[in-house]
């Protein structure tokens, strides 16, 4: 007789249970028989039993333990690979062909979706696009909506661009988280738009110049990096970009220009 699985709160647990749901990740991933998917945080195989018949190569990234020797004992399948990892910091090349196309797919635990996010698209090995659910308030703060535009945003849109497909209820869940989820896409691009050896500069340039949603650019941009108005004046007027403008109402593209300006500028 098999052991009971509990969520842990710990880990940010919430098993997928409704099945329109569970069809309706699915359905978006178009998948093939030839078609390679990484799955993170397949818990109780919600998807994996969806997902393992449709495919011949499943990579599926378990981080608990328990959960990962039940599922090791369930899918005996060469089609199938359990890894016993942590996705933040997993490299998934390891488990992939040089170049290897691969669909990415997860119920993400809610404290640490956007390191889980980052670190594939950060990956030689980026995925086709990823299907991802997690907390409704973050996918409109990665999604760049209207009054949730900020520091996320701005870092995950460097890497790919993104769309909130559904949202999905707490019911739809065991236990019931207290707040409502989104299933969303992430399609990265070929090339990010910082490169790979400004990413670091570029990150800490744009969350000293996100002090403050309430102020303008011009404000947070002089406050934030240490420098005079005068100059903060000259590096916007140098990126295009309106100073009485505020910073969550920026796009990527303007982020870009305003990291190259502030480097000439400075």
């Amino acid at each position: 007789m098999s052991r009971r699985i509990y969520a842990k709160k710990s880990l940010g647990q919430n098993f997928l249970i409704d099945k329109r749901v569970k069809t309706k990740i699915v359905k978006n991933l178009y998948l093939n028989d030839k078609d390679i998917v990484v799955e993170v945080g397949p818990g109780k195989g919600a998807l994996t039993e969806i997902i393992y018949n449709k495919v011949n190569n499943l990579i599926a990234v378990e981080y608990d333990d328990y959960l990962y020797s039940d599922l090791k004992s369930r899918y005996n399948n060469p089609n199938i690979k359990i890894v016993n990892a942590d996705a933040k910091l997993i490299d998934i090349s390891n488990y992939l062909e040089n170049g290897t196309s691969y669909k990415f797919v997860g119920n993400l635990p809610y404290n640490v979706a956007n390191k889980i996010i980052l670190n594939f698209l950060k990956s030689v090995c980026k995925p086709e696009f990823m299907i991802v659910m997690l907390q409704l308030e973050v996918a409109k703060r990665i999604a760049g909506h209207d009054k949730f535009g900020g520091y996320l945003t701005v870092i995950i849109g460097i890497y790919c661009a993104s769309e909130i497909l559904f949202t999905v209820k707490p019911s739809s869940f065991k236990p019931k988280p207290k707040i409502n989820s989104a299933v969303m896409k992430l399609t990265p691009y070929k090339k990010p738009k910082i490169d790979q050896s400004n990413i670091e500069k570029f990150s800490a340039f744009v969350s000293k110049s996100f002090i403050s949603r309430r102020k303008t650019i011009l404000n947070n941009l002089s406050s934030g990096n240490q420098i005079s108005k005068d100059l903060a004046i000259k590096i916007l007027e140098d990126a295009n970009i309106d100073s009485k403008i505020r910073p969550q109402n920026l796009s990527v593209d303007d982020w870009v220009k305003l990291y190259f300006s502030i480097i000439k500028n400075k």
